[in-house]
C-alpha cells in the first residue's frame, strides 16, 4: 500500500499535497490537546481526593514522622511604633516566652544572671540579708547537691558550685525571687603579665624610665629610709616572697589560696615598688609595713570571691592603703561590698586601670568611683601604649621600663599599670606618714597635688602623681 502510494506521489499536484499535510497536522495537534486535558483532569482529581482524605483524618491519625516538632510557640504580635517621647520597654522573660511554665521562667532568669562574660562556669555568689538567711540556705544546699566552696560570714556571702542549674534553683527556693538576696556570677580575675621590652609596639607611649627615673618623676628624692613609717599597705596580689630588698620585720603574710604552689613574682614586684629598701629594687616608702594578702595562684588567676575576701582581710588587719594591681571586667556585688566594708574601716583602695589598651573601659574594681583608679604614662609623659582609659581615671604614674624585685632574688624591668598603681600606693603611704593627708581625704589629695599633663582627663586623670 505504501509502495503504491509512493509510486503515485510524484503525480499528485503540489497544492493538493499541502492540503493533505495540513489536515494531518491539525488532527495531530487536536489529539495532543485532548491528551493534555485528560492528564490534567486526572491530576486535579487525584489532588482533590488526597485533600479530602487528609481533611477527614483526626490529628492523632497524622503520621508522626511528618508532624513538625514545635518546642515553644511565641505569640505573633503586630508591631506598633511607640509615640515620640515614649521609651519602649525592654523585653522581659515573660513577654519573650509567654508559654514557659513558672519554673522554666525562674530557671531562665537565673541562667541570665549567671551566664555572663568572664564568669566561672557552674559557680554562683549568693549574698543574703542576714547570717540567719545564709545558714538557712546552707542547710537546704547540702540536700540539693550544692557544694559550698567558701563563705564570708561578715558579708553573708556563700560561694557555691552546682552541676545542674535546677539544683541551685531548688536550693534557693522562694529566695530566688526575694529582693534581699543578690545572685551574681563568680568572675575570673587576673594579675596582668609584666610586659617586657620586646612586647612593646612601635610608636608613642613606649619610652622607658631608666633606673631610678620613675622615683625622680614623682618627686621621691633624697634620703627616704623613714618614708612610710607607721603606715601599713596591703598588697592584695599573688603573694610576696622574702626578697633581699625587704627587711625581716617588714612583711606579714596571709595566704588565701593555700595551693602549695610557687608564688607568681608579680606580688613581690609590686611590694618592692611600694617599700623596697635595696637600691636595685627601691620603693617609694621603704619604712612602710607590708601586708601580703595572697589571692592569686601561680598562674596569676583569682576570682571575685577571693578578691573580696582579701580586701576584708586587709581591712580587718588594719591596713591604711590596699593596693590592687589586678582585676577583671566583671562587676561583682561581693567585691563592691568588700570595698565599702574596707572604706568603712578607714582604708584607701588603689587599683590599676588595666593593660588592654581599651578606650572608655577601666578594669574592675578600678571602675568603682570610690576606688582610686591609676593609669600609666611613659618617660615622655604620654599615655602608655597599653593603658586603659576612661572618665573615672583619677591619676597616672610611671608605667614603662620600671625596675623592681621579682621572685625570691631577681630583678626585673617591666611595663604595666600594676607598677603605676604600686607607685601611687607608695606615694600615698608617705603622705599619710608625714601627715600631709588622712585616709578620708587621700583620694582628693592625690588629685590636687598631681602634676598636670597634656592629656585628656580620660587618659591622664588629674595628672602625674607627686610626693609633696
Amino acid at each position: 500500500m505504501v509502495c503504491c502510494f509512493l509510486m503515485i506521489l510524484p503525480k499528485v499536484p503540489g497544492h493538493l499535497f499541502r492540503k493533505i499535510g495540513n489536515i494531518f497536522q491539525k488532527e495531530y495537534n487536536l489529539r495532543v490537546k485532548i491528551i493534555r486535558l485528560i492528564l490534567l483532569g486526572l491530576l486535579a482529581g487525584a489532588a482533590l481526593a488526597v485533600g479530602l482524605l487528609m481533611g477527614r483524618m483526626r490529628p492523632q491519625d497524622v503520621p508522626a514522622a511528618h508532624a513538625p516538632r514545635i518546642e515553644k510557640r511565641l505569640v505573633a504580635k503586630t508591631f506598633h511604633p511607640a509615640p515620640p517621647g515614649v521609651r519602649t520597654p525592654e523585653p522581659s522573660v515573660d513577654s519573650a516566652a509567654p508559654r514557659l511554665t513558672d519554673e522554666e521562667r525562674q530557671l531562665l532568669k537565673l541562667q541570665r544572671r549567671l551566664d555572663r562574660p568572664g564568669a566561672l562556669p557552674n559557680e554562683a555568689l549568693l549574698k543574703f540579708a542576714s547570717a540567719d538567711a545564709l545558714r538557712a540556705f546552707l542547710a537546704r544546699a547540702d540536700k540539693a547537691g550544692i557544694k559550698l566552696l567558701g563563705q564570708h560570714e561578715g558579708l553573708h556571702v556563700a560561694r557555691v558550685s552546682y552541676e545542674q542549674l535546677e539544683q541551685l534553683r531548688a536550693a534557693l527556693g522562694s529566695d530566688a525571687e526575694a529582693s534581699d538576696i543578690t545572685i551574681d556570677p563568680n568572675f575570673s580575675a587576673r594579675i596582668p603579665d609584666i610586659l617586657q621590652r620586646e612586647d612593646r609596639p612601635s610608636g608613642t607611649g613606649v619610652a622607658s624610665f631608666e633606673g631610678e627615673g620613675f622615683l625622680n618623676a614623682v618627686g621621691a628624692k633624697g634620703d627616704r629610709a623613714t618614708w612610710g613609717q607607721g603606715v601599713m599597705v596591703a598588697v592584695v596580689d599573688s603573694g610576696i616572697e622574702d626578697h633581699p630588698t625587704f627587711a625581716a620585720h617588714q612583711l606579714t603574710h596571709v595566704d588565701l589560696v593555700n595551693d602549695g604552689q610557687p608564688f607568681n613574682g608579680h606580688g613581690t614586684a609590686m611590694a618592692s615598688l611600694i617599700g623596697g629598701q635595696d637600691w636595685q629594687a627601691a620603693g617609694i616608702a621603704p619604712g612602710v609595713q607590708l601586708l601580703d594578702i595572697r589571692v592569686a595562684d601561680a598562674s596569676g588567676t583569682s576570682d571575685s570571691f577571693t578578691l573580696a575576701h582579701g580586701i576584708t582581710q586587709a581591712a580587718d588587719a588594719g591596713a591604711h592603703v590596699i593596693n590592687i594591681s589586678l582585676g577583671s571586667y566583671g562587676d561583682a556585688t561581693v567585691v563592691r561590698e568588700a570595698i565599702a566594708y574596707a572604706q568603712g574601716k578607714g582604708a584607701v583602695l588603689i587599683a590599676s586601670a588595666g593593660n588592654d589598651a581599651l578606650g572608655s573601659q577601666l578594669s574592675f574594681p578600678a571602675s568603682v568611683p570610690s576606688v582610686v583608679a591609676v593609669g600609666g604614662v611613659d618617660a615622655n609623659f604620654v599615655q602608655a601604649y597599653f593603658s586603659n582609659t576612661g572618665l573615672g581615671l583619677d591619676v597616672v604614674a610611671p608605667a614603662v621600663g620600671i625596675q623592681s624585685a621579682y621572685g625570691k632574688s631577681s630583678i626585673i624591668i617591666g611595663d604595666g599599670t600594676s607598677q603605676a598603681t604600686a607607685i601611687v600606693s607608695g606615694v600615698l603611704a608617705q603622705a599619710l606618714a608625714s601627715g600631709a593627708t588622712t585616709t578620708a581625704g587621700a583620694a582628693e589629695w592625690l588629685k590636687q597635688h598631681a602634676k598636670v599633663l597634656s592629656l585628656a582627663p580620660e587618659r591622664g586623670g588629674a595628672g602625674l602623681v607627686q610626693v609633696k
